[in-house]
């Protein structure tokens, strides 16, 4: 009975979870297509008003409401229907009558014309005498005249039916002023604005509950056996920061220490898988554009370089190269200037006299600001090859920030002069398919891929940031200094680390 309470109770909580979820995922949906929320609320606002102040013909109802009193035969005096019986036969007759050719032909010669501009409608309330009469006409002059027509010709046509009637009016009929099928125009506007919006929502509602982006390592698990080699959190800088410098850059004073310890995890996870592998050259990429791979490149890089080795840090992407202006410096000698010397000699004299070095950090930059359209001649060439070769015995590391691997080519040719491959993955940035596709692009190369990085993970949020996967499950928690580490059992350096040193 314990068990399937606690079944029943973790149920539970995971469709709380996933409802909160759905809702997150569907606000986020809205902000990302803000475009289209506006689209369909100006489509709604226009399609509405259109359809009632331009298609629509306007219809102006005039209605009276009055109780049926009835009389012996002869009689002058009348009284009211009280028996339930006769109220229910009553409701059932009257817009029988109205309907009748009898009636219709005795209200056209009333009106002296020859057909009826409107409609007619009778309600009555149940287990009474009191009727409503309405006429709906789109002039409102023809709905008032109709309508005090039908009252005055109805007891005749009626006689043979209900016998002697008569009216007492409880509420006059009068010449309507506006259409009753129309809604003013700023109502209009309001009601299809409203529409347009739902619409909207509905739409990011069902792109929340069928399209599903990674968020979790489990999620990942289903893709990839590759290990996770680190949660790296969303960044925050610090609300006190008066540097007003924003980038993400580890040496930024305005920036979190969690971000922080969380590059020194992933350093130190990469290195020794290197160092298992006897590995120097780095590739680190992902599946599409702005999922932090210049940033992680970045910043692996100049750790290292604090750390006392000698990085070389290639910007492989020179469509675009901006790992210079990440670290604060000015690009200045790239792979496009290695392929355009004339010796492997000279691309060293080149590079010694006009490559980028970082003060405070043994940090190389090989990058330049000039854009290249065919990157892939360049990336392939000899020189570049021979020039890398070169590079690989003069540093202790070398990292090459390679362009996302689904887009172009250039990820496979730079894939060629690695040793290990990081894999960046944004958290609730793609679906499973997507990433999936990406690491199918990049495993045939002879770099294997050592692990992948879940960047920009919330900070206790869902289980998926620090509370779970940064300083609680997989880092200082479970698996660091509490359970398999100094806190509770072991006296080792953890489980987590021991796998790092295997």
């Amino acid at each position: 009975m314990d068990d399937q309470r606690k079944m029943k109770e973790g149920y539970n909580q995971r469709e709380e979870i996933d409802l909160y979820q759905l809702i997150a995922d569907t606000w986020k949906n809205l902000r990302r297509l803000w475009w289209m929320v506006i689209l369909l609320v100006l489509i709604g606002a226009a399609g509405v008003f259109g359809f009632q102040h331009i298609l629509q013909t306007p219809m102006y109802e005039s209605s009276a409401t009055f109780t049926v009193a009835t009389g012996s035969s002869g009689s002058r005096s009348y009284s009211f229907y009280y028996d339930n019986s006769t109220a229910d036969q009553m409701s059932k007759t009257f817009p029988y009558i109205l309907e009748s050719s009898y009636f219709c032909s005795v209200l056209t010669e009333k009106l002296e014309s020859s057909s009826i501009n409107g409609t007619i409608t009778a309600e009555t309330i149940s287990n009474s005498n009191v009727v409503t009469m309405k006429v709906q006409s789109p002039d409102p002059q023809d709905a008032y005249d109709i309508l005090t027509a039908a009252i005055e010709v109805y007891p005749e046509t009626a006689y043979f039916v209900l016998g002697n009637i008569s009216f007492e009016m409880l509420t006059e009929a009068s010449i309507p002023s506006e259409p009753c099928n129309q809604y003013g125009k700023v109502k209009s506007l309001l009601m299809g604005a409203c529409g347009g919006l739902f619409i909207a929502v509905t739409i990011c509602g069902l792109l929340a509950l069928f399209i599903k982006n990674v968020r979790s390592t489990e999620e990942m698990k289903k893709i990839t056996s590759v290990r996770c080699m680190a949660h790296l959190p969303k960044v925050r800088f610090k609300a006190r920061s008066k540097t007003g410098d924003t980038r993400v850059f580890i040496s930024n004073k305005g920036l979190s220490g969690e971000y922080n310890e969380s590059i020194r995890v992933l350093l130190s996870r990469v290195l020794n898988s290197m160092n298992r592998n006897h590995g120097k050259v780095l590739l680190i990429t992902s599946t599409i554009a702005g999922e932090g791979k210049s940033v992680t490149a970045a910043n692996l890089a100049y750790k290292l370089g604090k750390d006392g080795n000698k990085v070389l840090l290639v910007d492989g992407d020179l469509r675009k190269q901006s790992d210079g202006e990440l670290l604060g410096v000015k690009g200045t000698f790239g792979l496009s200037d290695v392929r355009n010397t004339k010796s492997e000699s000279e691309a060293l004299e080149a590079f010694e006299r006009y490559g980028t070095k970082l003060e405070g950090a043994d940090v190389w930059i090989l990058e330049n600001e000039k854009k290249t359209d065919q990157p892939a001649p360049v990336l392939s060439s000899k020189r570049a090859r021979r020039f890398l070769d070169t590079m690989r015995n003069r540093m202790d590391y070398i990292i090459i920030d390679s362009p996302p691997c689904t887009l172009f080519q250039d990820a496979s040719i730079l894939a060629e002069y690695a040793d290990e491959i990081l894999y960046v993955v944004k958290y609730d940035k793609l679906p499973s398919w997507k990433i999936r596709d990406g690491l199918k692009s990049i495993g045939n190369q002879k770099a294997v891929v050592s692990g992948y990085i879940l960047n920009e993970c919330p900070e206790m949020r869902g289980g998926y940031g620090y509370g779970r996967y940064g300083y609680g499950k997989y880092s200082y928690g479970k698996y660091g200094y509490g359970k398999y580490g100094y806190g509770h059992r072991g006296y080792g350096v953890g489980k987590e680390k021991e796998e790092d040193q295997e």
